[in-house]
């Protein structure tokens, strides 16, 4: 049996402040070397115009990568169009696609609750395809030397995106942009960094498995937080 290359699809998404819908959304597919295999950055007008963005003050910076031809306009409908048939494209290739992100429970479930709202579907996904949630398999193979501020409570060493790529790549002045595709860009390299440690990484087939997933994760984090 011939073994499928992996495609990792590395989304994110920003959201609106009340019923979480997607307004920003952009991916980033690596292989496992980091090559780069494709790329979206698409934010939806029909979105904004339905509920106020959580970044509300960010929406005039988008107006202005639209103007620069650095970033799509569209609507929900064509987004989910355009990332699909990214999927199936990498499919036709003999890819074996897995879909990532640094929170995937939410970005999946944000991404449905649109889908049903905009009336674009049933659900975003159309295609089969594994899901793997990136923050979780980092706290799988995360450093024993991991630092840190500390998160709220104090009772845990934060493990944010922003925290997580500080360290990894030793910049401890970095700043997460909380843009989708600008984001895509640091959990990838999250991601490769995850990849090179060779530990077993979990992939999940339907959304409804990250519940278990999410409290061993818990687990997980809470022994991390005391290094």
């Amino acid at each position: 049996m011939t073994i499928k290359p992996n495609a990792y699809i590395v989304m994110d998404t920003e959201t609106s402040g009340f019923s979480k819908l997607v307004f920003d959304f952009g991916w980033t597919t690596i292989d496992k070397r980091g090559n780069v295999l494709g790329s979206g950055d698409l934010n939806f007008l029909d979105v904004v115009a339905t509920e106020r963005p959580y970044f509300w003050n960010k929406v005039s910076g988008y107006a202005k990568r639209i103007r620069k031809g650095e970033h799509g306009m569209t609507s929900f409908a064509i987004g989910r169009r355009l990332f699909n048939l990214h999927v199936a494209h990498l499919i036709g290739l003999g890819y074996r696609p897995i879909v990532c992100a640094y929170n995937a429970a939410f970005d999946v479930r944000a991404l449905n609750i649109t889908t049903k709202r905009m009336k674009a579907g049933d659900k975003f996904m159309r295609h089969p395809v594994e899901l793997l949630d990136i923050w979780g398999n980092w706290a799988i193979s995360a450093p024993k030397a991991y630092t840190a501020p500390r998160t709220a409570s104090g009772r845990f060493l934060s493990t944010s995106a922003e925290n997580v790529y500080r360290f990894e790549t030793q910049q401890p002045d970095f700043i997460e942009a909380h843009t989708a595709k600008a984001d895509t860009k640091i959990e990838a390299e999250i991601l490769l960094r995850i990849l090179r440690r060779k530990k077993r990484i979990k992939v999940v087939k339907s959304p409804r498995d990250f519940d278990t997933h999410i409290w061993e994760k818990f687990e997980i984090e809470k022994e991390t937080a005391h290094v």
